[in-house]
Protein backbone atom coordinates (compact mmCIF):
# COMPACT_ATOMS: atom_id res chain seq x y z
CA UNK A 1 0.00 0.00 0.00
CA UNK A 2 3.03 2.39 1.00
CA UNK A 3 4.35 1.54 -2.55
CA UNK A 4 0.90 2.22 -4.32
CA UNK A 5 0.81 5.65 -2.36
CA UNK A 6 4.70 6.19 -3.33
CA UNK A 7 3.53 5.85 -6.85
CA UNK A 8 0.68 8.30 -6.54
CA UNK A 9 2.80 11.02 -5.31
CA UNK A 10 5.67 10.72 -7.87
CA UNK A 11 2.57 10.77 -10.84
CA UNK A 12 1.59 13.94 -9.17
CA UNK A 13 4.59 15.65 -8.35
CA UNK A 14 5.77 14.74 -12.57
CA UNK A 15 2.60 16.10 -13.59
CA UNK A 16 2.95 19.68 -11.27
CA UNK A 17 6.54 19.42 -12.81
CA UNK A 18 5.46 19.66 -16.29
CA UNK A 19 2.38 22.20 -15.55
CA UNK A 20 5.44 24.54 -14.25
CA UNK A 21 7.11 23.87 -17.39
CA UNK A 22 3.88 24.80 -19.79
CA UNK A 23 4.02 28.11 -17.28
CA UNK A 24 6.80 29.39 -17.32
CA UNK A 25 8.66 28.20 -20.63
CA UNK A 26 9.37 31.58 -22.04
CA UNK A 27 10.57 30.24 -25.56
CA UNK A 28 8.32 27.84 -26.85
CA UNK A 29 6.57 28.43 -29.77
CA UNK A 30 3.17 30.14 -29.59
CA UNK A 31 0.23 27.89 -30.75
CA UNK A 32 -2.74 28.36 -32.97
CA UNK A 33 -5.76 27.97 -29.57
CA UNK A 34 -7.99 30.21 -31.55
CA UNK A 35 -9.86 27.33 -33.58
CA UNK A 36 -9.33 25.25 -30.48
CA UNK A 37 -12.55 24.35 -28.55
CA UNK A 38 -10.93 23.64 -24.38
CA UNK A 39 -14.50 22.63 -23.18
CA UNK A 40 -14.82 20.18 -25.89
CA UNK A 41 -13.86 16.45 -24.60
CA UNK A 42 -9.64 15.63 -25.26
CA UNK A 43 -9.53 13.17 -28.19
CA UNK A 44 -7.60 9.86 -27.62
CA UNK A 45 -5.76 6.95 -29.85
CA UNK A 46 -4.49 3.73 -28.97
CA UNK A 47 -0.77 3.04 -29.03
CA UNK A 48 -0.29 0.36 -31.44
CA UNK A 49 1.65 -2.03 -32.35
CA UNK A 50 3.41 -1.58 -35.99
CA UNK A 51 6.02 -3.04 -38.10
CA UNK A 52 8.46 0.21 -38.70
CA UNK A 53 12.10 0.30 -40.23
CA UNK A 54 15.05 -1.39 -38.42
CA UNK A 55 17.85 1.02 -38.80
CA UNK A 56 21.30 1.36 -37.26
CA UNK A 57 22.89 4.89 -37.01
CA UNK A 58 26.82 5.25 -37.26
CA UNK A 59 29.22 8.02 -36.93
CA UNK A 60 30.92 9.15 -40.28
CA UNK A 61 32.93 11.86 -41.93
CA UNK A 62 32.18 14.03 -44.81
CA UNK A 63 34.95 13.56 -47.44
CA UNK A 64 35.42 15.04 -51.11
CA UNK A 65 35.35 13.11 -54.34
CA UNK A 66 37.70 14.73 -55.94
CA UNK A 67 41.12 15.29 -53.96
CA UNK A 68 44.71 15.23 -55.15
CA UNK A 69 48.06 16.14 -54.57
CA UNK A 70 49.69 17.96 -58.22
CA UNK A 71 53.30 16.86 -58.46
CA UNK A 72 55.99 18.52 -61.02
CA UNK A 73 56.11 16.17 -64.03
CA UNK A 74 59.85 18.44 -65.32
CA UNK A 75 62.99 20.04 -63.75
CA UNK A 76 62.87 24.36 -62.87
CA UNK A 77 62.82 25.90 -60.55
CA UNK A 78 59.81 28.04 -59.23
CA UNK A 79 59.79 31.60 -60.39
CA UNK A 80 56.13 31.77 -59.37
CA UNK A 81 53.34 30.60 -56.99
CA UNK A 82 49.82 32.18 -57.78
CA UNK A 83 47.25 30.72 -54.82
CA UNK A 84 47.81 29.06 -51.31
CA UNK A 85 46.39 27.39 -49.02
CA UNK A 86 42.70 28.32 -48.28
CA UNK A 87 42.72 29.60 -51.31
CA UNK A 88 39.93 28.68 -54.33
CA UNK A 89 41.21 27.58 -57.97
CA UNK A 90 38.85 27.76 -61.23
CA UNK A 91 39.74 24.63 -63.37
CA UNK A 92 42.56 25.55 -65.31
CA UNK A 93 44.01 28.13 -63.52
CA UNK A 94 47.86 28.43 -63.06
CA UNK A 95 48.56 27.79 -60.16
CA UNK A 96 52.51 27.52 -60.31
CA UNK A 97 54.96 28.58 -63.11
CA UNK A 98 58.41 27.36 -63.04
CA UNK A 99 61.46 28.53 -64.94
CA UNK A 100 61.51 27.38 -68.75
CA UNK A 101 64.61 28.03 -70.59
CA UNK A 102 65.52 24.53 -71.36
CA UNK A 103 63.00 23.60 -71.88
CA UNK A 104 61.90 26.63 -74.51
CA UNK A 105 65.58 25.73 -76.39
CA UNK A 106 64.88 22.13 -76.18
CA UNK A 107 61.63 23.12 -77.93
CA UNK A 108 63.54 25.35 -80.73
CA UNK A 109 65.92 22.81 -81.42
CA UNK A 110 63.41 19.95 -81.87
CA UNK A 111 61.19 22.20 -84.28
CA UNK A 112 64.41 23.22 -86.04
CA UNK A 113 65.23 19.45 -86.72
CA UNK A 114 61.79 18.46 -87.70
CA UNK A 115 62.35 21.38 -90.76
CA UNK A 116 65.35 19.88 -91.34
CA UNK A 117 64.10 16.56 -91.75
CA UNK A 118 60.82 17.51 -93.63
CA UNK A 119 62.93 19.32 -96.52
CA UNK A 120 64.88 15.81 -96.91
CA UNK A 121 62.24 13.72 -97.00
CA UNK A 122 60.11 16.09 -99.43
CA UNK A 123 63.75 15.69 -101.71
CA UNK A 124 63.74 12.31 -101.01
CA UNK A 125 59.68 11.54 -102.04
CA UNK A 126 60.70 13.90 -105.22
CA UNK A 127 63.43 11.45 -106.46
CA UNK A 128 61.07 8.91 -105.44
CA UNK A 129 58.29 9.69 -107.94
CA UNK A 130 60.71 10.70 -110.79
CA UNK A 131 63.10 7.14 -110.22
CA UNK A 132 59.70 5.25 -110.29
CA UNK A 133 58.36 7.21 -113.71
CA UNK A 134 61.67 6.54 -115.12
CA UNK A 135 62.22 3.05 -114.27
CA UNK A 136 58.26 2.57 -115.99
CA UNK A 137 59.15 3.74 -119.19
CA UNK A 138 63.13 1.23 -118.79
CA UNK A 139 65.31 4.78 -118.44
CA UNK A 140 66.53 3.30 -115.07
CA UNK A 141 67.62 -0.44 -113.58
CA UNK A 142 65.49 -1.87 -110.73
CA UNK A 143 68.42 -0.81 -108.33
CA UNK A 144 67.99 2.70 -108.95
CA UNK A 145 64.29 1.98 -107.81
CA UNK A 146 65.23 0.24 -104.97
CA UNK A 147 67.50 2.93 -103.63
CA UNK A 148 64.54 5.57 -104.12
CA UNK A 149 62.05 3.90 -102.42
CA UNK A 150 64.79 3.13 -99.65
CA UNK A 151 65.68 6.90 -98.78
CA UNK A 152 62.19 7.81 -99.01
CA UNK A 153 61.03 5.09 -96.25
CA UNK A 154 64.25 6.34 -94.25
CA UNK A 155 63.12 9.84 -94.17
CA UNK A 156 59.52 9.32 -93.86
CA UNK A 157 60.52 7.40 -90.34
CA UNK A 158 63.14 9.96 -89.80
CA UNK A 159 60.61 12.71 -90.42
CA UNK A 160 58.03 10.58 -87.94
CA UNK A 161 60.95 10.55 -84.95
CA UNK A 162 61.20 14.33 -85.33
CA UNK A 163 57.87 14.79 -84.93
CA UNK A 164 57.48 12.77 -81.78
CA UNK A 165 60.40 14.54 -80.63
CA UNK A 166 58.56 18.13 -81.00
CA UNK A 167 55.54 16.94 -78.85
CA UNK A 168 57.88 15.62 -76.03
CA UNK A 169 59.44 19.22 -75.84
CA UNK A 170 55.99 20.71 -76.69
CA UNK A 171 55.04 18.69 -73.36
CA UNK A 172 57.88 19.59 -71.34
CA UNK A 173 57.58 23.42 -72.16
CA UNK A 174 53.83 22.93 -71.30
CA UNK A 175 54.65 21.31 -67.66
CA UNK A 176 56.57 24.78 -66.53
CA UNK A 177 52.82 26.04 -66.33
CA UNK A 178 51.20 23.64 -63.35
CA UNK A 179 47.12 24.08 -63.48
CA UNK A 180 44.49 23.09 -61.65
CA UNK A 181 42.60 20.10 -63.02
CA UNK A 182 39.25 21.33 -61.43
CA UNK A 183 37.78 23.69 -59.37
CA UNK A 184 38.66 23.54 -55.27
CA UNK A 185 40.32 25.04 -52.50
CA UNK A 186 44.14 24.33 -51.87
CA UNK A 187 45.04 22.55 -48.76
CA UNK A 188 48.44 22.50 -48.94
CA UNK A 189 51.50 23.75 -50.53
CA UNK A 190 55.00 21.92 -50.80
CA UNK A 191 57.34 24.59 -52.68
CA UNK A 192 58.78 27.85 -52.39
CA UNK A 193 59.25 30.21 -54.74
CA UNK A 194 62.96 30.43 -55.66
CA UNK A 195 62.95 26.25 -55.20
CA UNK A 196 64.43 23.59 -57.39
CA UNK A 197 61.79 21.11 -58.11
CA UNK A 198 62.15 17.73 -60.15
CA UNK A 199 59.63 15.33 -61.89
CA UNK A 200 57.40 13.69 -58.68
CA UNK A 201 58.15 16.78 -56.50
CA UNK A 202 54.53 17.42 -54.69
CA UNK A 203 53.58 21.15 -55.70
CA UNK A 204 50.19 21.93 -53.74
CA UNK A 205 47.16 19.73 -52.65
CA UNK A 206 43.49 20.55 -53.04
CA UNK A 207 40.08 18.80 -53.19
CA UNK A 208 37.19 20.04 -54.89
CA UNK A 209 33.33 21.04 -53.07
CA UNK A 210 31.54 20.09 -55.97
CA UNK A 211 31.27 16.26 -55.04
CA UNK A 212 31.05 15.12 -51.08
CA UNK A 213 30.51 11.58 -49.85
CA UNK A 214 30.44 10.21 -46.23
CA UNK A 215 32.59 7.57 -45.08
CA UNK A 216 31.98 5.00 -41.67
CA UNK A 217 33.12 1.98 -40.34
CA UNK A 218 29.96 -0.82 -40.54
CA UNK A 219 30.31 -3.73 -37.78
CA UNK A 220 30.81 -7.20 -38.92
CA UNK A 221 28.08 -7.94 -36.81
CA UNK A 222 25.42 -6.44 -39.23
CA UNK A 223 27.43 -6.07 -42.30
CA UNK A 224 25.35 -8.84 -44.14
CA UNK A 225 22.00 -7.60 -43.23
CA UNK A 226 23.60 -3.90 -44.88
CA UNK A 227 24.42 -5.74 -48.09
CA UNK A 228 21.21 -7.40 -48.51
CA UNK A 229 18.98 -4.60 -47.97
CA UNK A 230 21.98 -1.71 -49.68
CA UNK A 231 19.25 1.34 -48.11
CA UNK A 232 20.96 3.74 -46.39
CA UNK A 233 20.20 7.79 -45.35
CA UNK A 234 22.60 10.32 -44.25
CA UNK A 235 21.85 12.37 -41.23
CA UNK A 236 23.20 16.00 -41.77
CA UNK A 237 24.22 18.46 -39.14
CA UNK A 238 21.54 20.74 -39.78
CA UNK A 239 19.10 17.72 -39.59
CA UNK A 240 18.93 17.56 -43.43
CA UNK A 241 18.17 13.90 -44.78
CA UNK A 242 20.05 12.35 -47.55
CA UNK A 243 18.92 9.09 -49.46
CA UNK A 244 22.47 7.36 -50.17
CA UNK A 245 22.77 7.33 -54.07
CA UNK A 246 25.57 4.34 -53.68
CA UNK A 247 26.94 2.52 -50.95
CA UNK A 248 30.61 0.92 -51.10
CA UNK A 249 32.12 -1.41 -48.89
CA UNK A 250 35.51 -2.53 -48.70
CA UNK A 251 35.61 -6.25 -48.83
CA UNK A 252 37.69 -6.62 -46.10
CA UNK A 253 37.63 -5.99 -42.34
CA UNK A 254 39.93 -4.04 -39.86
CA UNK A 255 41.55 -6.70 -38.16
CA UNK A 256 41.63 -3.92 -34.99
CA UNK A 257 37.77 -2.98 -35.00
CA UNK A 258 36.44 -5.38 -36.73
CA UNK A 259 34.60 -2.95 -38.93
CA UNK A 260 34.17 -2.47 -42.92
CA UNK A 261 35.05 0.64 -44.23
CA UNK A 262 32.11 1.92 -46.38
CA UNK A 263 31.54 5.24 -48.72
CA UNK A 264 28.38 6.37 -48.86
CA UNK A 265 27.80 8.78 -52.14
CA UNK A 266 25.34 11.41 -52.22
CA UNK A 267 23.57 14.31 -54.06
CA UNK A 268 23.29 17.83 -52.42
CA UNK A 269 22.52 21.13 -53.96
CA UNK A 270 23.03 24.31 -51.81
CA UNK A 271 24.24 22.28 -49.01
CA UNK A 272 26.72 24.26 -46.51
CA UNK A 273 29.02 20.91 -45.92
CA UNK A 274 32.70 20.98 -45.71
CA UNK A 275 34.83 17.52 -46.13
CA UNK A 276 35.94 16.83 -41.92
CA UNK A 277 32.53 17.65 -40.94
CA UNK A 278 30.87 14.72 -39.10
CA UNK A 279 27.70 13.03 -39.56
CA UNK A 280 25.38 10.05 -39.23
CA UNK A 281 24.45 7.65 -41.31
CA UNK A 282 21.42 5.31 -40.96
CA UNK A 283 21.25 1.83 -42.64
CA UNK A 284 18.11 0.14 -43.04
CA UNK A 285 17.69 -3.44 -42.15
CA UNK A 286 14.54 -4.66 -42.65
CA UNK A 287 11.34 -4.03 -40.54
CA UNK A 288 10.81 -4.43 -36.29
CA UNK A 289 7.88 -4.69 -34.40
CA UNK A 290 7.37 -1.40 -32.12
CA UNK A 291 4.52 0.49 -30.25
CA UNK A 292 3.85 3.81 -32.10
CA UNK A 293 2.26 6.40 -31.16
CA UNK A 294 1.14 10.29 -33.17
CA UNK A 295 3.87 12.30 -32.81
CA UNK A 296 1.68 15.43 -32.36
CA UNK A 297 0.67 13.51 -28.88
CA UNK A 298 4.19 13.31 -27.14
CA UNK A 299 4.96 16.51 -25.15
CA UNK A 300 9.04 17.59 -24.89
CA UNK A 301 10.26 19.74 -22.34
CA UNK A 302 13.97 19.38 -21.84
CA UNK A 303 15.10 15.86 -22.02
CA UNK A 304 11.68 14.22 -21.38
CA UNK A 305 9.30 13.06 -23.25
CA UNK A 306 5.75 13.03 -21.86
CA UNK A 307 2.32 11.81 -22.69
CA UNK A 308 -1.38 12.00 -21.39
CA UNK A 309 -2.79 8.45 -20.91
CA UNK A 310 -6.19 7.77 -19.95
CA UNK A 311 -6.44 5.53 -17.32
CA UNK A 312 -10.43 4.17 -17.08
CA UNK A 313 -11.49 7.93 -15.60
CA UNK A 314 -7.42 9.10 -14.82
CA UNK A 315 -5.65 11.04 -16.94
CA UNK A 316 -2.17 10.73 -15.94
CA UNK A 317 0.98 11.87 -17.13
CA UNK A 318 3.50 9.29 -18.43
CA UNK A 319 7.47 9.80 -19.22
CA UNK A 320 8.48 7.97 -21.99
CA UNK A 321 11.41 6.80 -24.25
CA UNK A 322 11.05 7.74 -27.80
CA UNK A 323 12.67 6.19 -31.01
CA UNK A 324 12.83 7.28 -34.60
CA UNK A 325 10.35 8.96 -36.34
CA UNK A 326 8.15 7.32 -38.98
CA UNK A 327 6.15 10.23 -41.06
CA UNK A 328 3.78 10.93 -38.22
CA UNK A 329 4.10 8.53 -36.17
CA UNK A 330 6.92 8.42 -33.43
CA UNK A 331 8.65 4.87 -32.09
CA UNK A 332 7.76 4.33 -28.06
CA UNK A 333 10.53 2.10 -26.74
CA UNK A 334 9.40 2.21 -23.53
CA UNK A 335 6.60 3.70 -21.33
CA UNK A 336 3.47 2.44 -22.74
CA UNK A 337 2.54 -0.74 -24.09
CA UNK A 338 -0.14 -1.24 -26.85
CA UNK A 339 -3.70 -0.38 -26.33
CA UNK A 340 -3.34 2.16 -24.26
CA UNK A 341 -5.06 5.54 -24.67
CA UNK A 342 -2.80 8.64 -25.19
CA UNK A 343 -3.97 11.89 -25.80
CA UNK A 344 -4.28 13.30 -29.33
CA UNK A 345 -3.64 16.89 -28.04
CA UNK A 346 -2.03 17.09 -24.99
CA UNK A 347 -2.02 20.88 -24.73
CA UNK A 348 -6.01 20.83 -24.49
CA UNK A 349 -5.68 19.09 -21.50
CA UNK A 350 -3.04 21.63 -19.82
CA UNK A 351 -5.40 24.45 -20.94
CA UNK A 352 -8.51 22.43 -19.07
CA UNK A 353 -6.56 22.60 -16.30
CA UNK A 354 -5.29 25.97 -15.77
Amino acid sequence: MKHAQANRLFTLGLFLMVVSMFATASNEPARDTANTDHNSPPQWVPARLADIPLRRILNGEIEAVNKATISAQTSGRVSAIHYDVDDFVPKGAIVVELTNTEQKAALRQAEANLKAVKAQYEQAASDYTRIKDLYAKKLVSKSDLDKAVSAHNALKAKMEAAKAAVEAARKQFEYTVIRAPYDGIVTNRYVEVGETVHPGKPIMSGLSLDKLRVVTQIPESIIFQVKKHAMAEVLLPNGEKVKAKKITIFPYADPATRTFKARIDIELENAALYPGMSAKVAFHLGTKKAVVVPAKAVIRRSELSLVFVKDNDNILLRQVRVGDHIKDQVEIISGLTPGELVALDPWSIEAQRR
